[in-house]
Protein backbone atom coordinates (compact mmCIF):
# COMPACT_ATOMS: atom_id res chain seq x y z
CA UNK A 1 0.00 0.00 0.00
CA UNK A 2 2.89 2.60 0.64
CA UNK A 3 4.39 1.81 -2.77
CA UNK A 4 1.03 2.57 -4.65
CA UNK A 5 0.25 5.60 -2.48
CA UNK A 6 3.91 7.10 -2.79
CA UNK A 7 4.00 6.45 -7.09
CA UNK A 8 0.42 7.76 -7.28
CA UNK A 9 2.08 10.53 -5.94
CA UNK A 10 4.24 11.10 -7.79
CA UNK A 11 2.57 10.57 -10.79
CA UNK A 12 0.06 12.91 -9.98
CA UNK A 13 3.16 15.62 -9.39
CA UNK A 14 5.15 14.30 -12.51
CA UNK A 15 4.61 15.77 -16.53
CA UNK A 16 6.85 13.61 -18.16
CA UNK A 17 4.76 10.77 -19.84
CA UNK A 18 7.49 8.04 -19.89
CA UNK A 19 8.01 8.59 -16.22
CA UNK A 20 4.31 8.61 -15.50
CA UNK A 21 3.53 5.13 -17.80
CA UNK A 22 6.63 3.51 -15.48
CA UNK A 23 5.24 4.94 -12.37
CA UNK A 24 1.57 3.42 -13.43
CA UNK A 25 3.15 0.16 -14.68
CA UNK A 26 4.16 -0.28 -11.05
CA UNK A 27 1.16 0.60 -9.43
CA UNK A 28 -0.37 -2.16 -11.45
CA UNK A 29 2.04 -4.55 -10.51
CA UNK A 30 1.89 -3.89 -6.71
CA UNK A 31 -1.72 -3.45 -7.00
CA UNK A 32 -1.87 -7.12 -8.17
CA UNK A 33 0.45 -8.09 -5.07
CA UNK A 34 -1.44 -6.52 -2.55
CA UNK A 35 -4.66 -8.68 -4.32
CA UNK A 36 -2.69 -11.56 -3.63
CA UNK A 37 -1.69 -11.13 -0.31
CA UNK A 38 -5.50 -10.29 0.55
CA UNK A 39 -7.16 -13.27 -1.30
CA UNK A 40 -4.43 -15.81 0.24
CA UNK A 41 -5.01 -13.95 4.10
CA UNK A 42 -9.11 -14.75 2.91
CA UNK A 43 -8.73 -17.97 1.79
CA UNK A 44 -6.15 -18.51 4.96
CA UNK A 45 -8.64 -17.09 7.04
CA UNK A 46 -11.96 -19.32 5.47
CA UNK A 47 -9.95 -22.03 6.25
CA UNK A 48 -8.94 -21.87 9.69
CA UNK A 49 -12.86 -20.81 10.14
CA UNK A 50 -13.88 -23.85 9.18
CA UNK A 51 -15.76 -22.20 6.08
CA UNK A 52 -14.44 -24.35 3.60
CA UNK A 53 -16.93 -26.17 1.23
CA UNK A 54 -15.78 -29.24 0.10
CA UNK A 55 -17.69 -30.36 -3.51
CA UNK A 56 -18.33 -33.68 -5.72
CA UNK A 57 -17.36 -32.55 -9.21
CA UNK A 58 -17.56 -34.36 -11.67
CA UNK A 59 -13.93 -34.34 -13.80
CA UNK A 60 -11.49 -36.01 -15.92
CA UNK A 61 -8.14 -35.57 -14.38
CA UNK A 62 -6.09 -35.26 -17.97
CA UNK A 63 -8.30 -32.14 -18.78
CA UNK A 64 -8.06 -30.52 -15.89
CA UNK A 65 -4.54 -30.71 -15.69
CA UNK A 66 -4.21 -29.12 -19.44
CA UNK A 67 -6.50 -26.55 -17.38
CA UNK A 68 -4.11 -25.94 -15.12
CA UNK A 69 -0.87 -25.91 -17.18
CA UNK A 70 -2.91 -23.63 -19.71
CA UNK A 71 -3.72 -20.97 -16.67
CA UNK A 72 0.02 -21.25 -15.81
CA UNK A 73 1.71 -21.01 -19.75
CA UNK A 74 1.87 -17.51 -20.02
CA UNK A 75 3.75 -17.04 -16.74
CA UNK A 76 6.24 -19.84 -17.74
CA UNK A 77 6.89 -18.26 -21.10
CA UNK A 78 7.88 -15.27 -20.14
CA UNK A 79 11.08 -17.13 -18.06
CA UNK A 80 11.18 -19.11 -21.32
CA UNK A 81 10.74 -22.47 -19.09
CA UNK A 82 9.75 -25.99 -20.79
CA UNK A 83 6.48 -26.76 -18.96
CA UNK A 84 5.25 -30.27 -19.57
CA UNK A 85 2.96 -32.77 -18.48
CA UNK A 86 3.16 -36.44 -17.44
CA UNK A 87 0.84 -38.86 -16.60
CA UNK A 88 1.43 -42.08 -16.13
CA UNK A 89 -1.24 -45.45 -17.37
CA UNK A 90 -4.50 -44.19 -15.31
CA UNK A 91 -6.77 -47.06 -14.92
CA UNK A 92 -10.02 -44.18 -14.04
CA UNK A 93 -9.68 -40.63 -15.41
CA UNK A 94 -13.07 -39.23 -14.57
CA UNK A 95 -13.62 -39.09 -11.14
CA UNK A 96 -15.59 -36.98 -8.12
CA UNK A 97 -13.29 -34.45 -6.52
CA UNK A 98 -13.49 -30.68 -5.74
CA UNK A 99 -12.17 -28.99 -8.69
CA UNK A 100 -12.18 -26.18 -7.61
CA UNK A 101 -9.54 -26.60 -4.35
CA UNK A 102 -7.44 -29.29 -6.66
CA UNK A 103 -7.01 -26.71 -9.16
CA UNK A 104 -5.88 -24.20 -6.78
CA UNK A 105 -3.73 -26.39 -4.95
CA UNK A 106 -1.92 -27.17 -8.01
CA UNK A 107 -1.52 -23.47 -9.09
CA UNK A 108 -0.29 -22.40 -6.08
CA UNK A 109 2.37 -24.86 -6.42
CA UNK A 110 3.41 -24.64 -10.11
CA UNK A 111 3.15 -20.92 -9.89
CA UNK A 112 6.27 -21.21 -6.74
CA UNK A 113 7.99 -23.43 -9.40
CA UNK A 114 8.10 -20.95 -12.03
CA UNK A 115 8.64 -18.15 -10.03
CA UNK A 116 12.16 -20.23 -8.25
CA UNK A 117 12.62 -22.00 -11.55
CA UNK A 118 15.56 -19.83 -13.40
CA UNK A 119 14.86 -18.53 -17.01
CA UNK A 120 15.21 -21.71 -19.49
CA UNK A 121 14.67 -24.06 -16.61
CA UNK A 122 12.33 -27.02 -16.60
CA UNK A 123 8.89 -27.66 -14.95
CA UNK A 124 6.68 -30.80 -14.89
CA UNK A 125 4.11 -31.43 -13.97
CA UNK A 126 2.76 -35.28 -13.25
CA UNK A 127 0.18 -37.68 -12.18
CA UNK A 128 0.09 -41.28 -10.91
CA UNK A 129 -2.52 -43.66 -10.07
CA UNK A 130 -2.02 -45.85 -6.89
CA UNK A 131 -4.11 -49.29 -6.32
CA UNK A 132 -6.95 -47.83 -4.06
CA UNK A 133 -7.70 -50.07 -0.69
CA UNK A 134 -11.44 -49.13 -0.79
CA UNK A 135 -13.77 -50.27 -3.20
CA UNK A 136 -15.34 -47.14 -5.75
CA UNK A 137 -12.16 -45.03 -4.31
CA UNK A 138 -9.27 -43.88 -6.58
CA UNK A 139 -5.75 -42.98 -5.34
CA UNK A 140 -3.28 -40.38 -6.47
CA UNK A 141 -0.30 -38.85 -6.68
CA UNK A 142 0.06 -35.44 -8.18
CA UNK A 143 3.84 -34.05 -8.72
CA UNK A 144 5.38 -30.91 -9.51
CA UNK A 145 8.90 -30.80 -10.00
CA UNK A 146 11.44 -28.69 -11.05
CA UNK A 147 15.08 -27.91 -11.97
CA UNK A 148 15.45 -24.86 -9.91
CA UNK A 149 17.85 -23.80 -6.65
CA UNK A 150 16.19 -26.46 -4.49
CA UNK A 151 14.54 -25.40 -0.98
CA UNK A 152 17.28 -24.96 2.11
CA UNK A 153 18.08 -27.57 5.03
CA UNK A 154 16.65 -24.75 7.12
CA UNK A 155 13.42 -24.03 5.09
CA UNK A 156 12.38 -27.68 3.97
CA UNK A 157 10.98 -28.39 7.72
CA UNK A 158 8.55 -25.52 7.52
CA UNK A 159 7.53 -25.00 4.08
CA UNK A 160 4.07 -25.11 5.04
CA UNK A 161 4.03 -22.73 7.71
CA UNK A 162 2.42 -19.66 7.42
CA UNK A 163 4.61 -16.70 6.53
CA UNK A 164 7.72 -19.27 5.84
CA UNK A 165 9.88 -18.15 2.18
CA UNK A 166 13.13 -18.80 1.68
CA UNK A 167 15.67 -15.88 2.06
CA UNK A 168 18.52 -16.24 0.45
CA UNK A 169 20.40 -14.29 -1.93
CA UNK A 170 18.87 -16.55 -4.68
CA UNK A 171 15.67 -15.75 -4.31
CA UNK A 172 15.25 -12.91 -2.23
CA UNK A 173 13.95 -10.62 -4.36
CA UNK A 174 11.25 -12.97 -5.80
CA UNK A 175 7.86 -11.49 -4.45
CA UNK A 176 5.81 -13.81 -2.29
CA UNK A 177 2.79 -14.22 0.59
CA UNK A 178 4.33 -16.70 2.35
CA UNK A 179 1.13 -18.13 3.09
CA UNK A 180 0.26 -19.94 -0.85
CA UNK A 181 1.85 -23.52 0.57
CA UNK A 182 0.48 -23.30 4.11
CA UNK A 183 -2.97 -23.11 2.32
CA UNK A 184 -2.06 -25.47 0.07
CA UNK A 185 -1.67 -27.89 2.93
CA UNK A 186 -4.54 -27.12 4.79
CA UNK A 187 -6.88 -27.43 1.82
CA UNK A 188 -4.99 -31.35 1.22
CA UNK A 189 -5.77 -31.95 4.87
CA UNK A 190 -9.45 -31.17 4.34
CA UNK A 191 -9.15 -33.25 0.85
CA UNK A 192 -8.11 -36.65 3.05
CA UNK A 193 -4.89 -36.15 1.40
CA UNK A 194 -0.92 -35.18 2.03
CA UNK A 195 1.49 -33.42 0.57
CA UNK A 196 5.16 -33.05 0.94
CA UNK A 197 8.38 -31.30 0.06
CA UNK A 198 11.51 -32.59 -0.68
CA UNK A 199 15.00 -31.75 -3.06
CA UNK A 200 15.62 -33.92 -5.84
CA UNK A 201 18.80 -35.65 -5.95
CA UNK A 202 19.56 -34.10 -9.68
CA UNK A 203 18.52 -30.68 -8.49
CA UNK A 204 15.69 -28.70 -7.61
CA UNK A 205 12.84 -29.60 -5.88
CA UNK A 206 9.71 -31.81 -6.21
Amino acid sequence: MNAIMGLAALAAHCDDKDHVDDYLKKIVTSGKHMLELLNEVLDMSKIESGKVILTDDELSLPQLLEDVLNIIRPMAGKKMQNLRLELEELKHTEVLTDSTHLKQILLNILGNAVKYTPEGGEIVLGLQELSAMIPQRSQYVFTVSDNGPGLSEELLPKIFDMFERGEDSRTSKIEGTGLGLAICKNLTNLMAGTIEAANRPEGGAK
